[in-house]
């Protein structure tokens, strides 16, 4: 019994020691550097109507990311890029880049633009361990900086696999606003991470699907991608 309760002290301390560092590893996962990676998204409406989206994606770092628009055909063209802190988005039917916000939605659905194009939590977010549960370990993100995207998230994350399993946004008040299920981890090359993920949004009641159809890490990623009067060539 004593030896039962020391392991699971270990184990405490383990998940515990560094939270900062075990989300880093998440984000990792999730967006690695130098990559490429397509997403295909379902943004389900209240009508019933639902509308689906294609997208291929360059990373460079966390500073630097860029998508492209494959589908739907009345969308195709369209870019977005990020550029450290400064989100663009480039509309061919516009033929300018436009500057856009972190909150904003991507692509019309419950994802925002920072859920897609800022998967580096830790910069805008401090780590804590909330909870220590058996299978589980909670984390809280507190944020840190002016410009978070929300006042607060709290992660589910699997001890065995390191792999989140859900995670939650709330607003400055403490109110949900969001919920997101992460789905069947898969291996994508050298990487190990969530092929699906669904979003919720609990205000709405309206929610998103997004699925990885495909990554490559490492990948040859040009500088000139990242360039705002790239955009449209």
């Amino acid at each position: 019994m004593k030896s039962l309760f020391l392991l699971l002290q270990v184990c405490t301390q383990v998940w515990a020691a560094d939270p900062t560092a075990i989300v880093k590893k998440i984000e990792s996962a999730l967006a690695p550097p130098t990559s490429k990676f397509s997403y295909a998204f379902t943004n389900h409406r209240t009508d019933g109507t639902t509308v689906e989206y294609e997208v291929s994606f360059q990373m460079k770092d966390p500073d630097h990311s860029h998508g492209y628009f494959i589908k739907p055909e009345r969308e195709k063209g369209r870019e977005v890029l990020r550029l450290e802190n400064d989100l663009w988005t480039y509309m061919p039917n516009v033929g300018k880049s436009v500057h856009i916000a972190d909150r904003d939605s991507f692509a019309g659905g419950d994802f925002s633009n920072a859920d897609i194009l800022r998967v580096d939590w830790t910069s805008k977010y401090s780590v804590t361990l909330l909870k220590d549960l058996t299978n589980q370990a909670i984390y809280e993100l507190k944020a840190k900086a002016k410009d978070a995207t929300y006042a607060k998230m709290r992660l589910w994350v699997d001890k065995k696999s390191g792999m989140p399993v859900q995670q939650k946004f709330y607003d400055s008040q403490g109110t949900l606003l969001k919920r997101l299920s992460y789905g069947e981890v898969k291996k994508f090359g050298k990487t190990e991470r969530p092929s699906y993920l669904l979003m919720e949004n609990v205000i709405t009641k309206q929610k998103s699907e997004l699925r990885v159809q495909s990554m490559e890490s490492p990948a040859d990623v040009k500088d000139s991608r990242f360039r705002v009067d790239n955009l449209g060539k």
